[in-house]
């Protein structure tokens, strides 16, 4: 593809300084005038980056001018403030900024457009300029958004859970003259995010429209910048190949890298099904790395297996104090990843409320240790009440999960995951539909696994894959079918749902 056709024509002539630090389509993005922008890109090519400066530049040439940026969570809306910070101070002009950090400020919650009376806590990463403009980062808050008035960035839309929320939201300040950017990778072909881009690539809605893959900006320098800043020694060829090993599957390589959003593939239910399931409660929450369960646990020694099986089992017990102490039935979900960089091992404890399911506890690592794996399970099997399990025995797991059913009878239910993988996509997309499900507001990575599970009808049936969590990249749904054994757990367990252990 020709750089002049994903680009539209610079307005003003780009300093010798920009240049030394971006590439060109980084550049015209900065320096583009336009009140509606819109771009479809690669993952990882610099574009927060560039806008990052772009809104630094922009609130010192027009005062008393707000950027409001929305984007997936927190802790990236904090990034992209401390990013701000960072071109003040290299382009000299961090003299001009008044203040800059953390601020909790009391929005009023909205509802079809209109204050509800009801006011919440907001976290806002803040940078205020001498002049009165101001840079106010948070994460996708529609509320956020209808409390203030300024030009609005949206990072990584197609990812928002709430996207026609937002977007109304943001949309609305532009009727008082403000400007607005959107730009976003794919998450398949659902999204509102794609449908204002193929308006945007037929000249529809006055949008300035970019569209910058993988091997455009490959063409347009990206990797010599990777290897100046980072000291590597990538060809174009080697680092595309690197991208298609990290992308694992074709068709996320497709639409991560080269824009194309994936083909006949949803979401396993719409948001507005995983809303009706989230409540605001608390759960208990454990995770550890490689590095940790090493240092928790200490490191297998056959010698002293019933040391460090006492460690594991304190750790457990201290991380979840309150799940001990509750009656009532439990059901387990153990999908097994015996990796110490790759997917989750995730344990997903949920209680049984009447007709629903309610996540109590959740258990995560990322290990290559088995007998610290099969040993965790074991005290959740040990320690709660009115318990039915279900684990994944297919591949790494199998070993671990026939251990555990020869240890639990009647308790722990081996499930190979390959063959049962379509029913128990089925069973969940109804769990969530129906909300028969209760998840915790306040970890909103975890709804976000479950709606990263895509549906796809392929030959006359329906088949579930894995997409993004962009919320927590490290799970790659592990979480979400986590629950879905949990789920399969419930289905198993008998009509009085009383099973107690010895």
């Amino acid at each position: 593809m020709r750089v002049g056709a994903i680009l539209p024509q610079l307005t003003l002539e780009a300093g010798r300084s920009l240049r030394r630090v971006f590439l060109p389509y980084q550049i015209n993005w900065i320096l583009n005038p336009a009140r509606l922008m819109l771009a479809e890109k690669s993952v990882r090519i610099g574009w927060t980056f560039a806008d990052a400066f772009r809104n630094v530049r922009k609130r010192l040439l027009h005062p008393r001018r707000d950027y409001l940026f929305a984007t997936k969570d927190y802790p990236t809306a904090l990034e992209y403030v401390r990013t701000c910070f960072r071109f003040c101070e290299l382009f000299n002009v961090a003299r001009d900024i008044i203040c800059h950090g953390e601020e909790y400020r009391r929005l009023p919650q909205f509802s079809g457009g209109r204050a509800s009376g009801i006011m919440q806590e907001v976290k806002v990463g803040v940078i205020t300029f001498s002049n009165r403009s101001r840079i106010l980062a948070f994460s996708s808050n529609p509320n956020a958004l209808r409390a203030y008035g300024g030009d609005v960035g949206l990072d990584e839309f197609a990812f928002h859970p709430a996207a026609r929320e937002l977007w109304a939201a943001a949309s609305g300040r532009t009727t008082w003259g403000f400007d607005l950017a959107v730009w976003s990778s794919h998450n398949g072909p659902d999204t509102l995010f794609l449908q204002l881009a193929r308006d945007a690539a037929c000249g529809k809605g006055g949008w300035s429209y970019y569209r910058v893959a993988m091997p455009d900006a490959i063409e347009m320098g990206l990797v010599e910048k990777i290897n100046q800043s980072s000291g590597a020694s990538f060809t174009p060829e080697e680092f595309l190949e690197d991208c298609k090993n990290r992308a694992r599957y074709p068709e996320v390589f497709e639409q991560e890298y080269l824009c194309h959003p994936g083909g006949a593939a949803s979401s396993l239910v719409t948001w507005d099904k995983v809303e009706h399931c989230l409540d605001d409660f608390q759960i208990e929450r454990l995770h550890l790395e490689e590095s940790q369960v090493l240092e928790q646990a200490g490191g297998f020694d056959a010698r002293t297996l019933a040391e460090r099986e006492r460690r594991i089992q304190q750790l457990l017990h201290n991380a979840f104090d309150r799940l001990w102490a509750k009656t009532g039935g439990y059901r387990l979900g153990f999908d097994v990843a015996a990796s110490g960089h790759g997917d989750l091992s995730a344990v997903y404890v949920d209680r049984v409320e009447g007709d629903r399911l309610c996540l109590a506890a959740l258990f995560t690592c990322r290990t290559q240790d088995w007998h610290f794996l099969k040993t965790a399970v074991a005290v959740f099997l040990r320690g709660l009440p009115e318990l039915v399990a279900c684990g994944d025995e297919t591949g790494l797991g199998r070993q671990i999960c026939w251990e555990l059913a020869q240890e639990f009878p009647g308790v722990f239910v081996p499930v190979n995951f390959s063959r049962e993988k379509n029913r128990l996509g089925f069973s969940l997309m109804n769990q969530l539909a129906l909300a028969r499900r209760r998840l915790p507001r306040n970890h909103p990575d975890i709804a976000a696994d479950f709606m990263a599970i895509q549906k796809r009808h392929l030959n006359g049936r329906w088949t579930f894959h894995e997409g993004r969590n962009p919320l927590n990249p490290a799970s790659h749904c592990d979480i979400a079918w986590a629950a879905a054994l949990a789920g399969c757990a419930h289905e198993e367990a008998p009509a009085s749902g009383a099973v107690f252990l010895d």
